[in-house]
């Protein structure tokens, strides 16, 4: 279900800085009313949301003060935090969830791991077709093709797909050019899904999107609501199944159905302590 039509037309909500915290005066509002849910579901993308974009993948992390909010909700009762991202499986696992606290959905939604819940959760791994894998291959040796055009560019590697980078190129004056030559190379391509990000082009032999994993995670947990937050035009999926009480949340300035909005990264974090510190608030007076 998709949150009201209008908020695709509400203007970005302004910080305001009189009260206790820089969070936008209508996002406060609706975290005092999310953190009353007996079963609450904090669902967050990564890259652009949690953590800053970095020139090499590898080195991306959440924000201190995110990863400190993050692990303040997953240990709050009837309170689950998911991350529902682009990365892989193995990254999740070894980089943003290492102690096993947190809900996790790589791949755009094709892989699962809800052992948070427990030794006997689900696990969903990716497993690819013999015509999959053939896919998978002409769609890297594409991108390598286009690698050799623009120096500094480069290709990250998925179990069902493959992400060309221009974040690493030296001249950014050619960026676009590489991507729309990206986009070109895997749209003459069959059997794939292509998802444009921020200096990326991906394509996947998966239809899988993120509103998959948002309704996988919503009833692993059984959650009556959902806080779902996102940057790039993937997180939109999931934006469009949230639920008339669910609320999204739109880190950055790109075109969104989200009802609202934060500038990036550091004002998400805000945005994450002030949830814990009202859903923690809300447990004591219970």
């Amino acid at each position: 279900m998709t949150e009201d039509s209008a908020a695709a037309s509400l203007p970005a909500e302004q910080a305001v800085s009189d009260g206790p915290t820089a969070v936008p005066a209508a996002l406060e509002a609706a975290l005092e009313e999310a953190v009353r849910a007996d079963r609450l579901l904090v669902a967050l993308d990564f890259d652009g949301t949690l953590a800053p974009f970095t020139k090499d993948p590898k080195d991306s992390r959440a924000t201190p003060r995110a990863e400190a909010a993050l692990q303040r909700l997953a240990v709050a009762e009837h309170t689950w935090v998911g991350i529902i991202s682009g990365r892989t499986m193995d990254f999740l696992r070894s980089t943003v969830d290492p102690q096993q606290r947190m809900l996790l959905s790589g791949s755009h939604g094709a892989e699962f791991d809800l052992t948070a819940l427990g030794p006997d959760a689900q696990q969903v791994d990716i497993e690819l077709s013999a015509q999959q894998l053939v896919t998978l291959e002409v769609a890297v040796e594409a991108t390598h093709r286009v690698i050799e055009r623009y120096p500094g560019s480069t290709a990250e590697l998925k179990p069902a797909g493959v992400c060309f980078h221009t974040r690493p190129m030296a001249d950014q004056s050619l960026s676009d050019q590489a991507l729309q030559e990206m986009l070109e190379e895997y749209t003459a391509l069959d059997g794939l899904r292509i998802t444009p990000g921020q200096q990326v082009m991906e394509c996947s032999v998966l239809g899988a999107t993120k509103g998959e994993g948002l309704n996988a995670l919503v009833d692993a947990v059984r959650a009556d609501l959902v806080v779902f937050a996102g940057d790039d035009v993937t997180d939109e999926d999931a934006m469009q199944e949230l639920r008339a009480q669910d609320v999204g949340i739109k880190v950055g300035d790109k075109e969104t159905v989200a009802a609202h909005r934060v500038s990036d990264v550091h004002a998400l974090a805000e945005v994450l302590e002030r949830l814990a510190e009202l859903r923690e608030r809300s447990h004591s007076l219970r």
